[in-house]
């Protein structure tokens, strides 16, 4: 066998440091993103402005990052959700992040595991053909002096 298998390194740990620098990361993305806000229709100005209002009260605030459209039968805007509403979201968003996070971690500790079953059958394999290869070189060679002993030499005489 010329492809010998040797593992390099470890499985990684579970590292808390990790987890929440990549709930940041998708924390960021759910603040600047549309996912922290919700869009307000209303195909009439009235009904529109009667639902900001009511969504105002609720906690929701108007946001500039997108713009208000008011054209006749079509007026919509977006309006940031409460905090205690993104901090559900947010919530939500840490718990998914650490569920791949975790099964990232015990796919990889799966595979070394498995790499490490194949290194250690082929190290095991390698010795038992290792001691095959030695029992025949000793038995060829008993073979040998015996076919030794039970015939003798060539005499030619001159």
């Amino acid at each position: 066998m010329s492809d010998k298998i040797k593992i390099v390194g470890s499985a990684r740990k579970f590292d808390q440091a990790e987890l929440e620098r990549r709930q940041a990361g998708y924390h960021n993305v759910y603040k600047s993103t549309d996912q922290c806000t919700t869009v307000v229709h209303g195909d009439i100005a009235f009904g529109f402005l009667t639902k900001v209002i009511e969504m105002t009260t609720q906690g929701y605030v108007l946001t500039h990052k997108y713009p208000i459209v008011c054209s006749p039968t079509v007026y919509y805007c977006s309006m940031t959700k409460p905090e205690s509403e993104q901090a559900v979201d947010l919530q939500v968003i840490n718990d998914r992040v650490k569920r791949e996070y975790v099964k990232e971690l015990e796919e990889e500790l799966a595979e070394y595991k498995q790499m490490l079953t194949a290194q250690l059958l082929q190290a095991a394999q390698l010795k038992e053909a290792e001691k095959v290869e030695k029992a025949k070189a000793k038995l060829l060679a008993d073979i040998q002096k015996e076919v030794d002993a039970t015939f003798s030499d060539l005499v030619i005489p001159d």
